[in-house]
């Protein structure tokens, strides 16, 4: 909760655009301002998606675990995480990257001096030459060749990391960066996939997308962070149907426990529901972001052409920054509910104990 409050106040600094306004430097200067930190904040709730489908992941393997030993099994006690430490890695990296991207840009456009934002990037450029298709969940919707040029352009980012004076000017950092940055936005879209088939034409060898064309029509195959969220749950949630089944046939099902597995059935079901929303939500703002660059592309070519071009309210960036607020509604009740059924778990457990032990209380009474 910490870590989503941080981005909620990352957010709400983000000041209100009017719709007709003229811009001048100081205008200009906010905007890519506002910009950088929508990405910083977009990136920050990613992360955290990525670390909620592994304490999905977690509960499920307990859960399993405490009915697998309810009914007198062997259970593998070993977990076994969605993600290596590698294939974390390297979203991480890919994730930094963009975040020392958007922050450049600030830095830059404010006139702050940029080796301290380049402090922050050591082993960066390093990090994305290392990236390998294989650490991301691509081959759903791409082809092998096109998911190893896709990851390849990516490394390509760190060069702008190493910029010399002379290029140390807002426009040209921003056009060359509006490429490296929507393939990154690609990648992260692709890497979120879908649960279910986006087309009937969708072919797994070749889906022939094209990462010239709008974001928006790309087509997206079974698979990537949210199918295996969603399979994540379908676990879990068979679990507790199997539990309520158990119950239903055991001679000593007690209404209240019953009562207790229904409802954290129902919670689940509500959590994946909400996660997969989140997801979703997430690979619209990253489309959003890249309009928004590219607007904010535009608006710097026109202020380079003209010393005080004409700018009205750039409704693309209006746009990410809404979607923005949206996504950090969805994520705090993504992680409210994530809370609330992990301090259950333990609750219930207890729960389950204290009736199984007035249950041979009762019985040894009896005799």
């Amino acid at each position: 909760m910490q870590r989503l409050l941080q981005i909620f106040i990352l957010i709400s600094s983000l000041p209100g655009f009017t719709a007709c306004s003229v811009i001048d430097d100081v205008l200009l200067t906010e905007e890519v301002g506002d910009f950088s930190r929508g990405v910083v904040a977009l990136s920050a709730i990613i992360t955290k998606e990525f670390a909620l489908a592994e304490e999905i992941n977690t509960l499920g393997f307990t859960d399993n675990l405490k009915f697998q030993f309810e009914l007198g099994g062997n259970p593998d006690t070993n977990l076994k995480p969605l993600f290596s430490a590698s294939d974390t890695a390297a979203r991480q990296s890919v994730l930094t990257a963009l975040n020392g991207y958007a922050e450049t840009l600030a830095a830059v456009a404010s006139g702050k001096s940029l080796s301290s934002e380049y402090s922050k990037l050591v082993g960066t450029g390093g990090n994305l030459k290392e990236l390998s298709s294989g650490n991301f969940n691509l081959a759903h919707s791409l082809s092998f060749l096109d998911s190893n040029e896709l990851v390849n352009d990516i490394s390509l980012f760190g060069k702008l990391f190493i910029l010399p004076e002379r290029d140390k000017k807002l426009f040209p950092i921003v056009e060359k960066g509006g490429t490296a940055l929507k393939k990154i936005a690609l990648l992260l879209y692709f890497d979120i996939g879908a649960v279910s088939d986006q087309s009937s034409k969708c072919s797994y060898t070749y889906p022939k997308n094209d990462f010239e064309t709008d974001m928006s029509s790309l087509r997206l195959c079974k698979g990537g962070l949210r199918s295996i969220a969603n399979n994540a749950i379908r676990f879990d949630t068979h679990i507790w149907k199997d539990k309520l089944a158990y119950l239903k046939a055991s001679e000593n099902d007690s209404a209240d426990v019953r009562s207790s597995a229904i409802e954290r059935l129902v919670s689940i079901q509500k959590l994946g529901q909400n996660l997969d929303l989140l997801l979703s939500e997430t690979q619209a703002t990253l489309i959003a972001m890249v309009k928004a660059h590219e607007t904010l592309e535009t608006t710097l070519k026109d202020a380079e052409e003209s010393a005080s071009p004409p700018i009205t309210a750039t409704s693309k960036s209006l746009l990410f920054h809404e979607k923005l607020r949206g996504l950090l509604e969805t994520a705090a009740k993504v992680k409210s509910a994530m809370s609330a059924l992990s301090s259950d778990s333990e609750s219930t457990q207890s729960f389950h104990l204290n009736a199984s032990t007035q249950s041979h209380i009762g019985g040894s009474n009896g005799k």
